[in-house]
């Protein structure tokens, strides 16, 4: 008999929300947080906005060392992260205390590591006087620090770490780096982990922020991020899409085994009931125009989760607000369900929120559990033209129950994860 995995609780630090209580009546204010960046200087630059926390973190984590707040300056992942630990701390100090560390996990989804230079500018210009290669000596002291948590660079382990060491979880510590769908595949892992009778319990998640020059131009170059020009820069869905939102945010689900639950005699507040993988090798930075693998994850996440077409409530959508996703994202989504398909509210949060990449789909699994609690299905926002009218786009906030949904992201490199999800609390 298959297994159950529970989701317990959950918590977020997104642009729109600092703490997962504050989730839905963000999302119901239709307020976005697409504006002027303020971490950095964008001047003469064509990507100008984001979607950046702006709400100060540091009286989260201000019980933290003062090594691990002063690294926190520096490492915009790790600031997130323990944000997302200090919102949730108190409230899980009873769960905590239950934990089998032997029977406890950590997966975390991250995105690419960016060096900050701006902080490190003495040993650059040191090489760059000394004639030597500035990355270069970054590097020889990255790798000669006797400390886990660095000011150059972390190492990506120390994310899934910092966690475990908070959770006492000493069954596993893993990271996961798949761009778009990182967190959404550290969750799928995580079922997978109890299912298998590998944990009890695990955290799983992730972090990210693509908030800093490298990466804003970077994206920017492969065409996805819109230029700030006047217009309203992300629209899901719409014909006259042109880009997406550089974002960023961190946050985490608790999964749980159906025996834990019942031993604990714990309310849980989901079922996470299965999911879909795929991969397009298509193309390193575009998904494959055909939309057949994107389909056949859907598909596969309705047969492991034992539902079917009908049964789905609502479909949050990957919806970058891009032109090569959407459309594609659409088509896949007929595929896999159907004529049901035309029937299913579908709509896209990234308009509001920005895309965090590696922490996309924890961002939006949190969004999605609190839009369950609340019975709430938020509108694509900035939909006017809609690309498929025969599709249930919706365009306003709407009061419904959801029992059943998708989650979906979908990743460079043709990377597509599906997460099936039952509400517990109706």
């Amino acid at each position: 008999m298959k297994k159950k995995v529970f989701i317990l609780d959950h918590e977020l630090i997104s642009p729109i929300a600092v703490g997962q209580e504050n989730s839905v009546a963000a999302l119901l204010s239709n307020a976005t947080a697409d504006r002027q960046i303020q971490s950095f200087d964008v001047s003469g630059l064509p990507f100008q906005h984001a979607a950046e926390v702006r709400e100060e973190l540091r009286s989260l984590y201000e019980s933290e060392s003062e090594k691990v707040k002063a690294v926190c300056k520096v490492d915009r992942k790790l600031e997130l992260l323990a944000a997302a630990y200090g919102k949730a701390a108190n409230r899980l100090a009873p769960l905590i205390e239950k934990l089998d560390p032997q029977r406890t996990g950590v997966i975390l989804g991250v995105g690419a590591e960016m060096i900050p230079l701006k902080e490190n500018e003495e040993i650059v210009t040191n090489a760059i006087r000394a004639g030597k290669n500035a990355i270069s000596e970054l590097v020889i002291q990255l790798n000669t620090t006797s400390d886990r948590l660095n000011f150059i660079a972390n190492p990506y382990d120390v994310y899934s770490l910092y966690l475990a060491e908070k959770f006492g979880a000493g069954a596993f510590q893993k990271t996961v780096l798949t761009a778009c769908v990182s967190s959404t595949q550290a969750i799928a892992q995580g079922y997978d982990a109890i299912a298998r009778n590998q944990a009890d319990v695990v955290i799983a998640g992730g972090t990210d922020s693509i908030i800093n020059l490298i990466a804003l131009i970077s994206f920017g170059k492969l065409g996805v991020i819109a230029e700030t020009d006047g217009k309203i820069s992300c629209r899901p869905f719409d014909a006259n899409r042109y880009g997406t939102i550089a974002g960023e945010a961190a946050g985490f689900v608790i999964l749980a085994s159906e025996d834990f639950v019942s031993t604990h005699q714990l309310k849980p507040i989901a079922q996470l009931l299965g999911y879909g993988n795929t991969l397009d090798a298509y193309k390193i930075t575009a998904p494959d125009p055909a939309g057949t693998q994107m389909a056949k994850a859907i598909s596969n996440a309705l047969k492991n989760a034992a539902l079917a077409p009908e049964e789905i409530d609502y479909y949050y959508a990957h919806g970058t607000g891009t032109r090569q996703n959407d459309g594609t994202e659409l088509d896949a989504f007929k595929m896999a369900l159907g004529h049901p398909a035309s029937t299913i509210p579908i709509s896209s949060t990234k308009d509001r929120h920005g895309h965090a990449i590696a922490a996309a789909g924890i961002q939006e699994l949190s969004l999605l559990l609190s839009c369950m609690k609340e019975g709430i299905i938020p509108g694509n926002l900035n939909l006017i033209h809609p690309i498929d009218p025969l599709l249930n786009l919706v365009r306003e906030n709407t009061k419904m129950t959801i029992k059943h949904a998708l989650t979906s992201n979908f990743s460079f490199g043709g990377i597509n994860t599906v997460l099936a999800v039952k509400n517990e609390l109706e």
